[in-house]
């Protein structure tokens, strides 16, 4: 046990665990279970890299079960190897955090997204803003406009469809609510929700964004915010916005 005690002494500032434990989810949306999220816990909160014994000692659980629980958060990207731990005993390897690790833990940036568009458009006017908020629409596209390079009619929006799914917008291609011709798209995950729910204009992005990677004009026949069951984007006349 005198690696053990050794290791304590450079993090002695850890805070404890007790009453502190909550679930978390990584990126991946699985499940943490108790003791790998106080194994990422700890390593948060403390001052250096720790060794395996360390947690050992500091969770209460045996050295083998530790190391188990070590190697799962490392294969999932959650945590590394540091440098290693010149001790009394033998040397021992550390570990940290990897950022994959650190987005465990709650982050507020939709808060910051709130307290950063009200003050953008209170600044600049809601005219201005909505302008701006194209203006993003236009440059998300411009990084997929490889991909729709080429492609007209059905194909273009299926492609469009993919890439505003690949963005979150959980979005699919399918034959117009009235049964008109061609397809449209629909959006069943605002990704801007919060935001849009406040701020109207924020939809300016998504229609921007369709836009450009059509070249067309966009109807924006329903809005989940406003009520709708999806947001649903057609197409209309060709706009020059893709050739810009």
């Amino acid at each position: 046990m005198a690696c053990v005690a050794e290791a304590t002494r450079p993090n002695e500032h850890v805070r404890g665990l007790e009453g502190s434990y909550r679930m978390q989810e990584t990126q991946t949306g699985k499940r943490l279970g108790r003791t790998q999220s106080k194994i990422l816990q700890t390593l948060l909160q403390a001052d250096s890299p720790l060794p395996v014994q360390y947690l050992t000692q500091r969770l209460k659980i045996s050295r083998n079960a530790t190391y188990q629980h070590v190697t799962t958060l490392e294969r999932d990207g959650l945590i590394e190897k540091a440098s290693i731990s010149q001790t009394k005993g033998r040397p021992s390897q550390t570990y940290q955090l990897t950022d994959a690790g650190r987005e465990v833990f709650p982050k507020h940036y939709a808060l910051f997204a709130t307290l950063l568009v009200r003050l953008v458009k209170s600044r600049m006017g809601a005219r201005e803003f909505e302008s701006c908020l194209a203006d993003l629409g236009d440059s998300l596209a411009d990084q997929h406009l490889d991909r729709v390079a080429g492609l007209e009619g059905d194909a273009l929006i299926r492609e469009v469809a993919n890439i505003m799914s690949e963005l979150g917008y959980e979005s699919e291609a399918s034959p117009p609510a009235d049964g008109g011709a061609g397809l449209e798209i629909r959006a069943h995950n605002c990704v801007f929700h919060e935001l849009a729910q406040e701020h109207e204009e924020v939809c300016a992005l998504d229609i921007a964004l369709i836009s450009r990677l059509t070249g067309r004009q966009i109807e924006h026949a329903e809005c989940v915010v406003r009520g709708g069951a999806c947001c649903r984007f057609r197409a209309l006349a060709r706009s020059r916005r893709r050739e810009s």
